[in-house]
């Protein structure tokens, strides 16, 4: 679940100068200090960029961030990732020039590829693998690396969703729709369900461990006894569904926005 870098107190929230300007590289899609209000989503998001899972944009070159974007709207127009070679033609690069690219991104952990093959697998907030959560983005319904990405992806693209997952202790099915174009929430089913919002982050890569660990469950019951469950309990927060959202357009809703240059918006 890798974003715009947050820098989070436990008091408010900022963006610090830098984080901003970024030495005139690409610039920053930072979150707003409007965005985050409840304390216990500040807190959250603070200990997941404690724990060094959420990677800064801040420092993608003009030309990486460009790519990033067009691979994201290209998951969105298609349902999948698209092939390397469509890539290329979309963004007008030769395929040296895209891989260099696309290796630094995996780099910095913005996208996921396979390891034998080269081809994309994952760009935050989606995944081709099978998940607990199916997003339902205009015509195409996407899978989402985890429960806070799936809540993210409305106002990423500014546009309502309808989420599909399930309770990670029971397998009840969980479905959550948006309104004001992915910013509110118009429903969700049960009333009791919630997010957990964990802790964990391991080589370099959220979507083998971060993404693991932030689900849905139908009741603060099964959250605890799925905790229970766990060999080594790990830290997190339990949020309300309200305050997923809130925590989902932090991280998400200015990731396909560009600065004053403008070369690509959503």
């Amino acid at each position: 679940m890798p974003a715009s870098r947050l820098i989070l107190s436990r008091s408010k929230t900022h963006v610090s100068n830098d984080a901003q300007h970024c030495c005139g590289l690409a610039p920053v899609a930072a979150p707003r200090p409007s965005d985050v209000v409840s304390p216990r989503t500040r807190e959250a998001l603070l200990a997941i960029e404690n724990a060094g899972a959420l990677i800064s944009w801040c420092g993608l070159s003009v030309e990486d961030d460009r790519v990033r974007i067009a691979l994201l709207q290209m998951y969105a127009e298609r349902g999948r990732a698209p092939a390397i070679v469509d890539l290329a033609i979309r963004v007008g690069l030769s395929a040296s020039q895209l891989e260099a690219t696309l290796t630094s991104l995996e780099v910095r952990d913005v996208i996921v590829r396979d390891n034998d093959t080269g081809r994309i697998v994952g760009a935050y907030p989606f995944t081709e693998a099978q998940t607990e959560h199916r997003v339902d983005l205009g015509a195409q319904t996407l899978n989402a690396m985890c429960a806070i990405d799936a809540l993210g992806i409305g106002a990423m693209y500014d546009r309502d969703v309808r989420i599909r997952s399930t309770c990670r202790l029971c397998g009840t099915s969980i479905e959550i729709a948006t309104l004001n174009r992915g910013r509110e929430l118009a429903y969700w089913t049960p009333e009791m369900a919630i997010v957990w919002s964990g802790i964990s982050y391991e080589h370099a890569c959220a979507a083998n461990s971060l993404c693991k660990v932030l689900a849905f469950f139908c009741s603060d019951e099964h959250l605890a006894a799925w905790r229970r469950q766990q060999a080594n309990e790990s830290p997190g927060f339990r949020l309300s569904m309200e305050e997923g959202l809130e925590a989902a357009r932090a991280i998400f809703e200015r990731s396909l926005k560009t600065g004053p240059s403008g070369a690509i918006t959503t």
